[in-house]
């Protein structure tokens, strides 16, 4: 009876049916550009904005080889966000970004085999580096790096070696 009440309701159906269909969506596109893969390997992936859920379009990814200092580039990345890089030798790669926001650099590095597709989405937040020096202001010190608390790290530390080496121990006869 309350299956039936259930899966009589429009909006419920609609929306499984919504959501099933914008999770669908994207996996298709990877299919298609795995469909198309060259010789070597291949990177694929999407670019989205600070907020990590808006696309990015008109974004070029650029990888470059760690041994060589070789650098491939992408064509600008979709309406979606989607970019690809077909064709990469194997080996390790940086990676960086240029999109309208500005040119993003990452920190790590990932390395590309021939003849499989890598999938990586990224979002163009800017790193510590990159703070303006008002930001960089109002961000908040840890209790720890303040005067104050190396003040307590260093009482706390004179208190337990007083009491660790300091304190007369209790006579005992059987000791």
């Amino acid at each position: 009876m309350l299956i039936d009440k259930v899966f009589r309701s429009r909006g419920l159906v609609t929306g499984v049916l919504a959501a099933f269909v914008s999770l669908v969506m994207p996996m298709g596109e990877f299919a298609r550009a795995q469909a198309t893969v060259a010789p070597g390997g291949s990177l694929a992936g999407f670019i989205y904005g600070k907020d990590m859920k808006t696309p990015v379009a008109g974004a070029v990814v650029k990888i470059r080889n760690v041994g060589d200092q070789k650098e491939l580039t992408s064509l600008p990345s979709d309406a979606n966000g989607m970019y690809t890089i077909p064709g990469i030798p194997e080996g390790r790669y940086i990676l960086g970004v240029t999109a309208a926001e500005g040119n993003f650099d990452f920190d790590y590095a990932l390395h590309v085999k021939a003849s499989e597709m890598g999938k990586l989405s990224v979002a163009l937040a800017p790193g510590a580096g990159a703070q303006t020096a008002g930001e960089a202001a109002t961000k908040k010190k840890g209790f720890f790096n303040t005067v104050v608390g190396r003040a307590l790290i260093v009482t706390v530390a004179g208190v337990g070696v007083y009491l660790a080496f300091f304190t007369e121990k209790e006579a005992s006869p059987i000791r």
